[in-house]
């Protein structure tokens, strides 16, 4: 371990670094403009202060001090004893420090004094205001200024107070003065009082807080910058072992963090905003421990922390919309700061892997306009730490990798396992991203996590439209009771009782487990056309029932602009001998959706009681819930029972339709509703009620599994290319679909084969789990896909797997067997 280093400023840069910023400042643009910006956002500040230092420092939200008049002012707490904090005192606070940060920078840059007396009275003002008050003693979230809210003050103020002691400890330490607001004089800067906050600020995150969540990282800021804003070496050196090393009750330390990322694909396991906010800010950490000399104390592993923000990238829909799960957005950029602070690290490790991905979507960014090098950040209201003068001080002046600017290529199929995510992904030869087909299935426990069960999402014609609905307001009625709860998802609810029970704010769920895919992720697929995942689940947080679940969801492409989804959901409650339904939902972003049955005859009339709460639920915030949250769909409509097949289409004037194929069952009811709107969905659709469906299967759905054939059409285009779907049936129930589409004047017949079957009038037999035979004019097969299994036959035309779970793709031939 190198040794720490002891000349201020020695946090973000030591004086070492000054001359090469310089340098980078003269000869880059980019830095030139940045640089500029900063020297521009404050001066106006630096114009007040000079012009009346005690009228500009009483700009802070200060309050009189308890010792009487003649002490310095200090501050009012922020949300005691239940109150609201006053959110302009908030944004005052904040505009300061980051005032205060920008001077300080700038102080180190230019070596004017004009920028130094200004951060020192800013922070001057902070430490006789804040030394006065007494830091809370609630270890659950307790802070100082905000006394039951550590975890924002560590955010928006902890983290940055001692960043601007950083900058201008040498001037105060070199004799300068500082303004005091109590005597309206100048005098010393009172170091002891200033190392008092800092060491209260670090103590306050080591020893208050949750752990096992993004809380410890959320606070590192603010803890490893107070620490190091400490004089003392041994109790810097001492007390930097909580950032790196030793977790407590209320603190996790950079090496407990590091082993969420034991591989490169792994990422924070909570929805998107928190897992891309954590690996950002450990990104942030990491770099930082590395100019402290304490890199090689962490694992070996720090690596995969900043390649845990590339890897968030590769986990979205063709149109650039991220998969959704749990609190997650919908839509996101890239945190292209974060990808230069990798990038930054990785030429001072001398890591080519590190500098090579980020400095290629670096410059991908810039070369399609999302991203600006010359863009400053500026100031932040949000709550968050402030690191606009990182671009100046940290991002490297060019960004040099050899070879030419390729977009990434998605693979085919891909999984995120702690939220039992699988994704497949067909895109089109035309590489317009309205062609392409991807589908989603998942379902998992995890800290802002959903009770979804096993939930699909569809995409078609460029947009996401069988999704699910998306969080809402935290704590309200329709995010807690609908928006986390089954009913939400397009997924199979149990007796109407679908639940959760156990893990974070008791949404705990089985996880999705898959059984069988191809392609595995990363392998190369055996078919440009057809893809295939089988997944499982066991809905069982339920009283005095258990159900087993198992979905089957493929890919078939026909041309390079359509294509189609096969759904087979299979779920039954044990023991058999219980009496059971099933209830298939799916919603899908749009006006409406349509109902056509063979034969005519289905009437759907008026339900308003149709979707209840299990008897017995109450609300209780974040532990009980209104399970399964079916019960805010409106203007409800159900059928009786109807054996016949079902075509819907639903339908909007300003988005692409979906078209939905369902061949009959005896057993099933049909209801149609409008459930609420759909979160991040195309305007005007984000603030609409969503049309829903919900198909009943009276029994068990295991042998009579919810069989469902997709097809997204363009707007305008109800008709599609798809004529016809039907079941393929043997002793023991469905066993495929048979999918006629009409195709620019030629018909394209395709047996859809999705459990081991026997069909002899077709000339069909599957020794294996899914396959897909492709049908000529003249029925003649011309194409045998064998996802999983060992052989497929189809009148003499055989397909054989060597292995067990060998797969193969080949023309069908009479004589001989080839790739496809």
């Amino acid at each position: 371990m190198s040794p720490l280093p002891t000349t201020r400023p020695l946090i973000w840069v030591t004086p070492a670094d000054r001359t090469p910023i310089l340098a980078k400042i003269a000869a880059q643009p980019w830095a030139k403009t940045v640089f500029s910006a900063l020297q521009a956002g404050v001066k106006d500040e630096l114009v007040q202060h000079q012009r009346d230092r005690d009228a500009y420092l009483r700009g802070f939200p200060l309050i009189p001090s308890p010792a009487g008049p003649t002490a310095h002012p200090t501050f009012a707490y922020q949300g005691a004893n239940g109150a609201r904090p006053n959110q302009a005192a908030r944004q005052k606070l904040m505009h300061y420090v980051q005032v205060g940060i920008d001077c300080g920078v700038l102080y180190f840059l230019t070596e004017d004094k004009a920028y130094a007396a200004c951060a020192a009275d800013i922070l001057t003002v902070f430490a006789e205001a804040m030394v006065q008050l007494k830091p809370s003693e609630a270890v659950g979230n307790g802070g100082y200024l905000y006394p039951s809210d550590h975890l924002l003050e560590a955010r928006i103020l902890g983290a940055q107070i001692p960043l601007v002691y950083d900058f201008v400890a040498s001037y105060l330490q070199a004799g300068a003065t500082v303004y005091d607001l109590a005597t309206r004089q100048a005098r010393r800067f009172n170091f002891e009082n200033g190392q008092t906050v800092f060491r209260r600020y670090a103590r306050l995150a080591i020893d208050h807080g949750l752990i096992n969540c993004n809380w410890p990282v959320l606070e590192m800021p603010s803890l490893a910058h107070n620490v190091l804003a400490l004089d003392d070496p041994a109790e810097r050196a001492h007390l930097l072992t909580f950032v790196t090393q030793e977790s407590t009750r209320h603190q996790d330390a950079l090496k407990k963090v590091l082993g969420q990322y034991a591989r490169p694909d792994e990422i924070w396991p909570e929805s998107f905003q928190y897992s891309g906010g954590v690996s950002s800010l450990a990104t942030y950490l990491v770099a930082l421990m590395e100019r402290q000399g304490l890199a090689a104390s962490l694992t070996e592993n720090y690596a995969n922390i900043p390649l845990s923000l590339a890897r968030i990238q590769e986990l979205r829909f063709p149109n650039g919309e991220n998969i959704r799960f749990g609190d997650g957005p919908r839509k996101g950029g890239a945190p292209y700061d974060s990808f230069e602070i990798a990038y930054a690290l990785g030429q001072r490790l001398g890591d080519t892997k590190l500098q090579t991905l980020f400095g290629g979507l670096i410059n991908l960014g810039m070369a399609s306009k999302q991203y600006d090098r010359a863009k400053a950040d500026g100031h932040s209201g949000g709550a968050n730490p402030y690191f606009a003068p990182l671009q100046l001080l940290w991002f490297s002046p060019k960004i040099s990798i050899s070879g030419k600017l390729v977009p990434p290529v998605p693979k085919v199929t891909d999984t995120l396992p702690f939220v039992g995510a699988v994704l497949q992904r067909n895109l089109s030869p035309t590489r317009d991203p309205k062609d392409a087909l991807m589908a989603v299935v998942s379902g998992g426990s995890h800290v802002h996590g959903h009770a979804s069960g096993m939930a699909l999402e569809l995409y078609g014609k460029g947009q996401v439209l069988g999704a699910n609905a998306g969080k809402g307001s935290y704590t309200t009625d329709e995010h807690e009771n609908y928006r986390r709860l089954f009913a939400a998802y397009n997924t199979v609810i149990v007796n109407g009782a679908s639940r959760s029970s156990g893990g974070w704010v008791n949404l705990g769920t089985d996880t999705v487990q898959i059984a069988a895919m191809e392609p595995k992720p990363g392998e190369k697929p055996l078919s440009t056309s057809c893809s295939f995942s089988l997944t499982r689940f066991t809905d069982n947080k339920s009283p005095g029932a258990k159900a087993t679940q198992e979905r089957l969801v493929a890919l078939v492409r026909t041309s390079a602009t359509t294509g189609y989804y096969v759904d087979i959901f299979r779920s039954r409650a044990l023991p058999d001998t219980l009496e059971q339904f099933h209830d298939y939902v799916y919603h899908n972003v749009g006006d409406g959706v349509e109902l056509i049955s063979e034969p005519s005859g289905l009437t759907l009339s008026d339900a308003p009681g149709r979707f209840r709460p299990v008897p017995g639920a109450v609300w209780k915030q974040n532990s009980s819930y209104l399970w399964p949250g079916w019960h805010v769909f409106d203007k409800v409509q159900t059928s009786a029972v109807f054996s016949g097949s079902i075509t819907a289409h639903f339908h909007a004037k300003a988005l692409p339709g979906m078209r939905l194929f369902l061949p009959g069952v005896a057993g099933r009811e049909y209801a149609r509703a409008l459930a609420p709107s759909t979160h991040d969905a195309p305007t005007p659709y984000d603030s609409a009620p969503t049309p829903v469906l919900v198909v009943r299967q009276r029994g068990e759905a295991w042998n009579r599994p919810f069989a469902v054939v997709y097809e997204p059409v363009g707007n305008g285009e109800g008709k599609g290319s798809i004529v016809s779907v039907t079941p393929l049936t043997d002793e023991k129930g469905l066993a495929g679909l048979t999918v006629v589409s009409k195709l620019a004047g030629w018909t394209l017949t395709q047996h859809v084969l999705v459990r081991p079957c026997r069909l002899p009038t077709l000339g069909l037999e599957l020794m294996g789990q899914f396959a897909v035979v492709t049908l000529g004019e003249r029925s003649q097969a011309t194409v045998l896909y064998l996802g999983e299994g060992t052989s497929l036959r189809h009148q003499e035309n055989r397909l054989s797997a060597p292995g067990e779970r060998r797969v193969t793709a080949a023309p069908a031939t009479k004589t001989k067997t080839s790739r496809r």
